[in-house]
Formats: structure tokens, C-alpha cells, sequence
């Protein structure tokens, strides 16, 4: 077995210049994450339906494949559910806190 010195291994990392990067400021705020993930929820329930739809009228045969779509939104309705409910109560909290 033949063991290849480091210094012969081809470089993985590429050189840093010296020149000053500008970041950008990040322009994805917590609405657009929000907005997001709720039309992600929103398309979870349309494919349930759909797929739901095409097993009833008989387009598909995929049955387990509704089946996992139906439970892929219903975890995702239940989530934000939950996810809503814990946010109202950390706002009521937080307004009740005395200053």
C-alpha cells in the first residue's frame, strides 16, 4: 500500500485573496422565512388532495403514496398549529411581564 505525501495531494481549499470582501446584508427577514413556510405547508395540503382526488376518481393506484402525502400534511397543519399557539402564548407573556 502506497501512502501519498500531503504535500503532493492537490489543493482542496482554494486561496483566500487579500482583497476585503463586502458582505451583503441578508435580505431574507423572518416574514419572508415565515411566508415560505406556511405556502410550503399550503402545497403539502394540495398534494394530499390531489393525490386523494386521483386514487378516488381512479387515476392512480398509488395508494401508499396518498396515504404518506395525507400524513405529511397533516404533520405539517399539526406543527404550525402548535407552532402558533406557543408563539401567542410567549407574546401574552411577554405583555403581561410587569417593567
Amino acid at each position: 500500500m502506497f501512502i501519498v505525501p500531503l504535500s503532493q495531494l492537490p489543493s482542496i481549499v482554494t486561496p483566500v485573496s487579500n482583497a476585503v470582501k463586502e458582505e451583503k446584508p441578508s435580505s431574507t427577514t423572518f416574514g419572508d422565512i415565515l411566508r415560505a413556510k406556511i405556502q410550503n405547508v399550503k402545497d403539502l395540503e394540495a398534494q394530499s388532495l390531489r393525490s386523494a382526488y386521483d386514487i378516488s376518481v381512479g387515476n392512480s393506484n398509488d395508494i401508499e403514496g396518498a396515504m404518506l402525502d395525507a400524513t405529511k400534511a397533516s404533520t405539517a397543519i399539526e406543527m404550525t398549529v402548535q407552532l402558533t399557539t406557543r408563539v401567542v402564548n410567549a407574546y401574552k407573556d411577554i405583555m403581561s411581564m410587569q417593567v
